[in-house]
């Protein structure tokens, strides 16, 4: 099947929006407001989600280089596939500014919640800092620096009992990274600066040890260096802080020697994100068995649905990517998160075929499921890299019926009928599954494509045809 030949992933899918935000969404409630513009709670008029919607002000009266940031941003979060990294929806240019839909983090900023705590027990800092770890870890694996890692960046998801689930954001300074050179530009807020950003000769490390301040800051609620900018970078150039109060008598040795390698003067001896997150501070506390406690029946339950995925063609694969990139908000998706990160032995949230034939062997005692294996990819590994990435399999094994109910299919159908005429077209599958391939071969495949579903041959698919399609995920 030549279709096999197109990849389908979440950058591919999420374009520049027609029209304007208003078409899409109705603003409930500004959140925030900056130099920059400002951020609303907005609501999906089809399907009635809560978002958040960032606002950057007109062209005319903005600063160049903040253009450069935004742009920047949408690109960076377009390509990540993280759990606790935010996911973006929707964007548009209009003659008023730049407009980026995300998730919505009802829980606020991290830099509010410790304003009000004070500080957070070791337990509920070691469960925030394992997000972080693993979302940075992540970056780096991809050869991306974040470069202003802070509070006000880490959103808060949701509260489970102290336990903090959390989202970065703000990737407009974020920078893809060559390991045999250094960056140069000084970038990042004044507290978390590392002491080789300022000489203007660093790496990736310079996240690490933005971490650890993040981490002192969380254990006693103040910064390691602190004063006005120029003290700061002083203190900084020093690198001594205090770790001898009356506060740290009580916090942990092993939590202590975290901080001292993440805050470690020098770049090269300092600790990586991966090392860091396999800590034994972490695992004094079993902080990644709360991200992997499940039943072995729950765990069977999804490792079935995983074999049983079996796409029928590609815009259906590409409308239940849409699907899934929006909703990944559902209940069901936390048990679906837990086996994956379970599978995940690494951290670097990919599944390799190794780490699934461990799964296989370990739950079903198959020693040899290599053919197995195979298949599951071949099905669920829609870019072809390799790997099955976060997204890609929660779309193997979420439960499709609680995505196939009309308002959200009249959604992801909009997204494919970019003129609002009721019928997508031959242009627009093209475009949207096609883009960039040889003309001839994605009309070939488009018509493939339009045999399939175009029940009534005028060479277009209605919602009707684009329903019954989406239905077959349901056999």
């Amino acid at each position: 099947d030549k279709q096999d030949d197109i990849n389908i992933n979440q950058n591919q899918l999420i374009t520049l929006s027609p029209g304007t935000p208003m078409d899409n969404n109705i603003i409930e409630k500004k959140l925030a407001e900056g130099s920059y513009g400002a951020v609303f709670r907005v609501k999906n008029k089809d399907t009635k989600q809560l978002r958040a919607m960032k606002k950057i002000v007109a062209k005319s009266t903005r600063d160049p280089n903040k253009e450069k940031e935004i742009v920047n941003e949408i690109e960076m979060l377009k390509s990540l596939d993280h759990p606790n990294i935010l996911k973006v929806f929707e964007f548009y240019n209009t003659k008023e500014g730049y407009y980026i839909i995300t998730e919505l983090c009802q829980g606020g900023e991290l830099f509010q919640r410790i304003v009000d705590n004070g500080y957070f027990s070791e337990e509920h800092a070691a469960y925030i800092m394992y997000q972080l770890l693993a979302s940075v870890f992540y970056c780096h694996n991809l050869n991306i620096i974040h470069r202003d890692l802070k509070p006000e960046n880490i959103l808060i998801e949701s509260d489970e009992n102290g336990f903090l689930n959390i989202k970065v954001i703000d990737f407009g300074t974020a920078k893809i990274f060559d390991k045999n050179k250094s960056e140069k530009k000084v970038i990042g807020s004044a507290y978390y600066i590392a002491p080789e950003v300022f000489q203007q000769k660093y790496n990736e490390k310079c996240d690490v040890w933005s971490c650890g301040v993040i981490m002192y800051i969380l254990l006693c609620g103040k910064p390691p260096f602190y004063g006005d900018d120029d003290e700061i970078v002083k203190k900084i150039s020093i690198g001594t802080y205090d770790i001898k109060s009356d506060i740290w008598t009580k916090i942990s040795s092993s939590a202590i020697e975290l901080i001292k390698k993440m805050l470690d003067m020098n770049p090269m001896s300092r600790i990586s994100a991966q090392k860091a997150l396999n800590d034994k501070w972490f695992k004094k506390f079993k902080i990644r068995e709360k991200f992997t406690n499940i039943s072995i029946n729950k765990m069977k339950e999804i490792m079935e649905n995983i074999k049983n995925y079996k796409p029928n063609n590609k815009l259906q694969q590409a409308a239940l990517a849409l699907l899934v990139h929006n909703n990944l908000h559902l209940p069901e998706v936390k048990d679906i998160i837990k086996v994956f990160k379970t599978i995940d032995v690494d951290n670097d949230c990919r599944i390799t075929k190794e780490e699934l034939s461990v799964a296989y062997l370990k739950l079903y005692n198959l020693p040899d499921s290599e053919a197995e294996v195979e298949e599951i990819f071949k099905n669920i590994d829609n870019d072809n890299n390799g790997y099955i990435e976060y997204e890609e399999y929660i779309r193997a094994t979420i439960d499709k019926s609680k995505l196939l109910n009309d308002d959200v299919l009249k959604y992801t159908f909009k997204y494919f009928d970019k003129d609002n005429s009721g019928e997508i077209t031959t242009d627009e599958i093209a475009k949207a599954l096609f883009n960039g391939n040889d003309k001839k071969m994605s009309e070939k495949l488009t018509r493939d494509l339009l045999n399939e579903i175009d029940s009534n041959a005028n060479a277009s698919i209605d919602y009707n045809e684009f329903k019954s399609m989406m239905a077959k995920l349901l056999k």
